[in-house]
């Protein structure tokens, strides 16, 4: 079975926004969401089909020279145990916990989704530079729509962390100083981000997966390394011209996500 990063690493360059309202078009079929709808109304006017096959997000998108080393943790486990928690409540348990990564690159990814409506799969590259008093991390947003319609990177999460490799706090909150930011077409500036900044917003709990995996990864760093089957990846290989990628999963069983959401979620 391929994961998403194999997924990714087999993407070609930046999509168009004709290719994001075709995705959306078809994966949220019927739905009244502001994205499909407003997809629907672009996509039925022939001159904006026109103008969206030229639009394409500045600069290079996640490159496959920069996340080909990654370290990748499949997080399905962490994913749903957060959204069945308060944000206010999962924040109060991680601003005292590092979340520094211990890899160069690191990919937290979950698949096969059933809560996140059309979105299928998500993944966050995560990189981290040291700073005078701690770290800078940012982390860049892939999804995945329907079976496999890639849109990446849909956007990109800015945290500072302090030496210990905790978050800086909103003012008077337990929840991160986090600076968000989508593509934008130079030729046409704030044209992406009206579409793409609504649909960010529903997928805002993807970021407490994000904190909370890493916060298990900085307690728990040593995870079984999941090989796969060799003669599966053998033939994904020959399709793709890269073999599938050995990765580590969070067990449900994880003493570390055990001790985060202890009396938190409200999961059965």
């Amino acid at each position: 079975m391929t994961r998403l990063f194999d997924r990714q690493l087999a993407q070609p360059d930046p999509p168009t926004l004709y290719d994001f309202l075709q995705t959306v078009q078809a994966t949220d079929r019927g739905s009244d969401s502001p994205g499909a709808v407003k997809a629907r109304v672009m996509m039925a006017r022939p001159d904006i089909v026109r103008m969206a096959r030229t639009v394409r997000a500045g600069g290079t998108g996640i490159r496959v020279q920069e996340i080909q080393g990654a370290h990748v943790v499949a997080a399905e486990a962490v994913h749903e145990r957060v959204g069945g928690t308060p944000a206010p409540e999962l924040f109060s348990r991680l601003c005292e916990r590092s979340i520094l990564p211990q890899h160069e690159a690191t990919f937290i990814e979950a698949q096969k989704l059933r809560s996140l409506g059309p979105v299928s799969a998500f993944g966050w590259l995560v990189h981290t530079e040291p700073t005078e008093d701690g770290y800078a991390l940012q982390a860049y947003l892939a999804t995945e729509w329907g079976r496999g319609k890639l849109f990446s990177p849909l956007a990109v999460c800015y945290l500072d962390l302090d030496d210990r490799g905790r978050y800086r706090r909103e003012a008077d909150t337990d929840g991160p100083a986090a600076q968000f930011a989508t593509p934008d077409d130079p030729q046409r500036p704030g044209l992406l981000p009206s579409i793409l900044d609504p649909i960010l917003h529903s997928l805002m709990v993807t970021t407490g997966t994000l904190l909370a995996t890493l916060a298990i990864l900085a307690e728990h760093p040593h995870l079984p390394a999941i090989i796969p089957d060799r003669a599966q990846s053998a033939a994904y290989r020959r399709r793709s011209g890269r073999p599938l990628v050995t990765y580590r999963r969070i067990p449900r069983e994880t003493a570390a996500l055990q001790d985060l959401f202890a009396d938190l979620d409200t999961t059965s």
